[in-house]
């Protein structure tokens, strides 16, 4: 009897953590995706449709990511994302390098990440952020 019932609580056990094991598999999708969603973004190889589309509200900063887009400074970059934390369904605190032809420029930025339509996109916040380090936001920043 003692062993059924020690049988049953391992089996309960089990469950319990294949349970957790599937969330975890669920936060490693959305992390994956929101990887992918920055690098695509922050790269000059990514067609500007694509990085309007990558962006939270992008079709509100065309004219923006166009501007970065001809700045010849910008003719080789990429970005890396070292962590993600998911803060919720919907949105996820990010850390991330700009590297400007292999090397990093801008490191350890904090962003964020959203997820629409079931689409995880950058967060609008994180290219108002890096813009404000060289001088105002634009219009669109401030409006999101």
């Amino acid at each position: 009897m003692v062993a059924v019932r020690r049988l049953a609580l391992v089996f309960v056990v089990v469950l319990a953590l294949a349970a957790c094991g599937g969330g975890s598999k669920a936060g490693g999708d959305a992390t994956a995706q929101i990887k992918s969603a920055y690098a695509k973004f922050f790269s000059s190889k990514t067609a500007l449709s694509t990085r309007i589309g990558l962006l939270q509200n992008g079709s509100k900063f065309t004219s923006v990511i166009s501007a970065l887009a001809k700045n010849p400074l910008a003719s080789d970059t990429s970005a890396t994302v070292s962590s993600v934390n998911l803060e919720g369904a919907n949105k996820a605190k990010v850390v991330y390098t700009v590297n400007v032809s292999g090397s990093p420029l801008l490191e350890n930025k904090t962003g964020t990440a959203v997820r629409i339509g079931g689409k995880w996109k950058v967060g609008y916040a994180s290219l108002c952020k890096l813009i404000a380090l060289e001088g105002p936001a634009p219009a669109a920043c401030h409006s999101g």
